[in-house]
């Protein structure tokens, strides 16, 4: 177990270990970001999406030490998954190109001490290259601007997907009335998107695959898609639930 205190210095951020093993301390200098570089955190089995509040479980120690700099800077941070889940120590090869760039809004230390990032999520970013030199990740990245157009079919898309998600809603048990609130007063077809995907139980690859999607038309359709399936199964276990009750109340009204 190793001690770790972070201190500003003129020349940087001064990490210093306190290994117990040989009793001497050895300093590591950590150069300064570039402007348009930020502390990216590797996540596993999650994508955030823009506009999105969700808790993150940290454990890995460049995670912790990328989300407690964050903190200290009041920086923003970039969430990007991994493409194999397995993988303890992520390379940048290991990494997916787009992710998001979230605020950290608290770091919670659960009772089992485990520790969790609320992040919200703001923008969608482009890795451009990887950094060397510090104890965290950090890229060099493209802040992606979300498109603004709509045309009669985007428009046409976004009610369709509208009505799909508030249905699917309708028929999950205990479904929050706020989200089908917040699904019916959504006006921007790319957040809706975003907003849908982030809640569908979807597998993580199919998620980012959303979140590199940046025409509307594509991703309004991509969604819808994956939507109408998982809606599909959901009426048909609607279906068999109100068969399987009305048999039960027939059988007791027999006895």
């Amino acid at each position: 177990m190793t001690d770790e205190r972070l201190e500003q210095t003129p020349a940087g951020i001064v990490l210093e270990h306190d290994p117990q093993s040989s009793g001497a301390s050895r300093a590591l200098t950590v150069p300064e970001l570039p402007e348009d570089a930020i502390i990216v955190l590797p996540v596993r089995n999650m994508v955030l999406f823009p506009e999105i509040a969700l808790p993150i479980t940290i454990g890995r120690r460049g995670s912790l030490s990328a989300a407690n700099e964050a903190a200290r800077r009041e920086a923003p941070i970039g969430v990007l998954l991994q493409q194999d889940a397995a993988q303890d120590n992520p390379e940048p090869e290991d990494m997916y190109g787009v992710g998001t760039l979230a605020q950290v809004l608290k770091i919670i230390t659960a009772p089992d001490g485990s520790q969790h990032l609320v992040c919200h999520g703001r923008q969608r970013f482009r890795v451009k290259q990887f950094l060397r030199g510090y104890p965290y990740m950090v890229a060099r990245v493209e802040m992606l601007r979300e498109q603004q157009a709509t045309d009669l079919e985007i428009e046409a898309k976004q009610n369709y997907l509208r009505q799909m998600a508030v249905e699917a809603l309708q028929l999950l048990p205990q479904a929050p009335a706020e989200m089908v609130h917040a699904i019916q007063q959504m006006e921007a077809p790319g957040r809706l998107a975003d907003m849908v995907a982030a809640y569908m139980d979807l597998e993580p690859a199919e998620k980012q695959k959303v979140l590199e999607t940046l025409d509307l038309n594509e991703r309004l359709k991509r969604v819808s898609e994956l939507l109408s399936y998982r809606l599909e199964v959901l009426r048909l276990t609607h279906e068999i639930s109100q068969q399987t009750k009305e048999s039960v109340d027939e059988r007791q009204r027999e006895f």
